[in-house]
């Protein structure tokens, strides 16, 4: 009953603006679709469209969009066509349309009009229920029952929601690392969860296998790659072609949509919004956002072809995959704009910006857009007018533990730009923290971390308040090391280097010197009883534990720097326990803070 009048308002809507556009319209509007490279791949229409911002080219006159607009795209790309299949979805016999919602904290700080799709406020606090609830009613009309899926938490919980609407039933396989909390919110719902060691690519192959061996009894959902899900996604794209207007009135700007930021992930959310939004509003930017340490869709769309990573970084596992499906590739290669890539301290200062503009609790994943748009518009020059209209899509809130808080909320200000992290080295004389205190004077010190180690200069991990915004944050780091250069103090700003920010500033002091064969491994294991063990356990007798540090940042995963000594010979053997693991973990060895300062 809710869904027949929101498709036949969207129709038309739709039908409306193709009746006030004049064939004159659509045949300058074919041209210069043809002129930007249409059809062609990513790898393609990038460089040519940088290019042509370069050169300044001048743009058409902007112009309310009408259904025709992406015919010529139409014709030769997008198919199945997603307006249709989006238009006859079943995605509101469940769902509201989710609001836009004004940032204006967001909007006033970076000078533009932001609106946030709220798709956080979704019944199961995910975009997923859109697709995930649409295939499920196609499955159920053809006498399919019992479904089979993988997930680490937002798309297991949308597919127990659907299921316990439409009365199926569903297994979802997890990794055991999984937190109880997420498993316990699935389960409530009358859904079976199925524990696997390992990670992703384990807990896919599982669900493989259980449909497999039901022989059709269990059908496995893909959670990206189908049409079906990708046609619920595109209902978002729709809502916001509907919305934006009205939108963007109240806060007395003009109509025109300049570009919507979506988390990349899986990609049935980008590649439905750009299926929808690019045959309507073919000039509206569509811009997927991804984490610079996986970004899997611009590697595969910048190569021409889908690649595979490894196990994603649990910190944004909402957007957690390992490769493409072939139909979101094929799409978003032919339609998405750009892909903008973000640091774990900007997606913590994005999730910051959302509960200061909004008061909602995103989780990483759900406030990677936000990152996007501010990494996006940091790249545009300074102007007295708006830098434009834009709309930034909160995808999840589902994963969002409580524990975890501690992590955003340190990095936040790292992420934003308004704190930096130096490592400093002096003579260890006295009076010498005051001369260096009021020398980067009159910024605040919200860190100061020293131990005494004889027969060594004195380290210094300091973290600094910026004291004028004007300054950007290359002049700021310039500064400081200017004010403390006379007084003798080498200064190096470690803000990006990840092994200080989570340990080494937490180890200051014990220096043992330079200690044959020693390498260090900075890991992210799950928080599970057996995660450390498994490590302790494939050391040899001979490999020496020089060093260990845990840190635990809330949620599922843990941090741990770990130090070995590994006999002359033993470097192989080494490195394939290291990969036998299974964890994610970074070499190093090479590391100029550990090189410098830790021994």
């Amino acid at each position: 009953r809710v869904r027949v009048p929101i498709r036949i308002q969207a129709a038309a809507m739709i039908t409306h603006r193709s009746h006030v556009m004049s064939s004159t319209l659509r045949s300058s509007l074919g041209c210069r679709l043809n002129s930007t490279g249409t059809g062609l791949p990513y790898r393609i229409r990038m460089p040519l469209a940088k290019l042509q911002e370069r050169k300044s080219l001048p743009q058409e006159e902007h112009r309310p969009p009408a259904l025709g607009d992406g015919e010529k795209l139409e014709a030769h790309s997008t198919t199945p066509d997603y307006v249709r299949l989006a238009l006859t979805s079943r995605v509101y016999d469940l769902v509201e349309p989710s609001p836009f919602q004004y940032a204006s904290g967001l909007s006033h700080r970076l000078q533009a009009n932001v609106h946030i799709k709220r798709e956080d406020l979704l019944p199961s606090f995910s975009y997923r229920i859109r697709g995930v609830y649409n295939v499920l009613d196609a499955l159920r009309r053809t006498g399919v029952s019992s479904v089979v899926t993988w997930s680490v938490g937002s798309q297991g919980h949308s597919l127990a929601l659907a299921a316990h609407r439409l009365g199926m039933s569903a297994i979802v396989v997890m990794p055991e690392r999984v937190p109880l909390a997420r498993r316990q919110a699935i389960t409530r719902l009358g859904t079976s969860v199925r524990l696997m060691r390992g990670g992703l690519i384990e807990a896919e192959a599982e669900a493989q296998r259980l449909a497999d061996e039901s022989k059709g009894s269990l059908v496995l959902l893909s959670p990206h790659n189908d049409p079906r899900v990708i046609a619920g996604q595109a209902t978002a794209g729709l809502e916001i072609i509907r919305q934006h207007g009205a939108a963007f009135e109240s806060t007395g700007s003009d109509s025109k949509l300049d570009a919507i930021f979506v988390c990349t992930g899986g990609s049935s959310l980008l590649a439905g919004v750009a299926a929808t939004v690019k045959q309507i509003m073919p000039s509206t930017k569509v811009i997927g956002v991804e984490t610079e340490e996986n970004n899997l869709v611009q590697q595969s769309l910048e190569g021409g072809h889908r690649v595979s990573t490894p196990e994603p970084s649990h910190f944004v596992d909402g957007a957690a995959v390992t490769r493409m499906g072939p139909e979101v590739f094929r799409i978003c290669n032919e339609l998405v704009d750009d892909i903008v890539t973000v640091t774990h301290d900007e997606i913590c200062a994005a999730v910051r910006d959302c509960f200061e503009d909004t008061r909602a609790m995103l989780e990483p994943a759900g406030a990677v857009s936000v990152a996007g748009l501010k990494r996006y518009l940091a790249g545009r020059p300074a102007t007295s007018s708006s830098k434009g209209n834009y709309v930034v899509v909160t995808s999840d809130a589902a994963n969002i533990e409580f524990d975890i808080l501690r992590f955003i909320a340190e990095r936040a200000s790292m992420g934003e730009q308004k704190e930096r992290l130096f490592a400093l080295e002096l003579d260890d004389t006295p009076g010498g923290f005051l001369r260096v205190y009021k020398a980067v004077q009159p910024r605040w010190v919200t860190e100061f971390v020293y131990r005494h180690s004889p027969n060594h200069k004195a380290l210094i991990y300091m973290s600094l308040e910026r004291a004028n915004d004007e300054l950007s944050p290359e002049q700021e780091v310039a500064a400081v090391i200017s004010a403390l250069a006379p007084l003798g103090v080498h200064a190096i700003d470690v803000t990006a280097n990840e092994m200080a920010k989570t340990h080494a500033r937490y180890l200051v002091g014990g220096r043992p010197g330079n200690i044959a064969g020693e390498r260090l491994v900075r890991f992210e294991f799950p928080e599970e009883p057996s995660s450390l063990a498994s490590f302790l356990l494939a050391l040899r007798d001979e490999w020496f534990l020089t060093l260990l540090h845990y840190r635990n940042h809330g949620g599922q995963i843990g941090k741990v720097l770990a130090g070995v000594r590994v006999p002359p010979g033993q470097e192989e053997a080494f490195d394939q326990v290291l990969n036998n693991l299974g964890y994610t973990f970074h070499d190093e060895t090479d590391n100029p803070i550990y090189t410098k300062y830790m021994r």
